[in-house]
């Protein structure tokens, strides 16, 4: 019999190397729409998942740094966390970004939700810049 625990933390390494990936995809776009280190993004993302406790803990963790909203999904007993840094930009290199990715796969990971997708906005550029037409695998 699989141990449920191995499945699961394999599931969730799957999930961190698609978005590391699809991170990678999605700077080359930023790049190639010729951004510079004074270029100032604004934030958006989303986590998904299944248990209601878990979702209103991974809100508060990260209300901390973005603004945070818990959104009911269309299938039952699913919620969103929806959180972005509006009004503020942040600038950022492309370390930061890909550890910025890193850590809201790893967030997730530890509230058994899943960092699902992400927009970069550069209104310097005019640009949007999301994770969610990418497909990394």
């Amino acid at each position: 019999m699989d141990d449920p625990q191995k499945i699961w933390g394999d599931y969730y390494d799957r999930i961190k190397r698609r978005r590391m990936a699809e991170a990678g995809l999605l700077w080359a776009e930023i790049e190639a729409a010729g951004i510079t280190a004074d270029t100032a993004f604004i934030m958006d993302f989303t986590h998904f998942g299944s248990v209601r406790g878990d979702v209103d803990d991974l809100a508060r963790q990260l209300s901390e740094n973005y603004d945070t909203k818990v959104v009911a999904r269309n299938e039952p007993s699913y919620w969103d966390v929806k959180g972005t840094t509006r009004p503020d930009g942040v600038c950022l290199t492309k370390a930061q970004y890909l550890a910025w990715v890193e850590f809201m796969a790893d967030v997730a990971h530890s509230y058994a939700y899943v960092f699902s997708d992400w927009t970069l906005e550069a209104p310097a550029l005019g640009r949007s810049f999301r994770s969610a037409h990418l497909d990394a695998d």
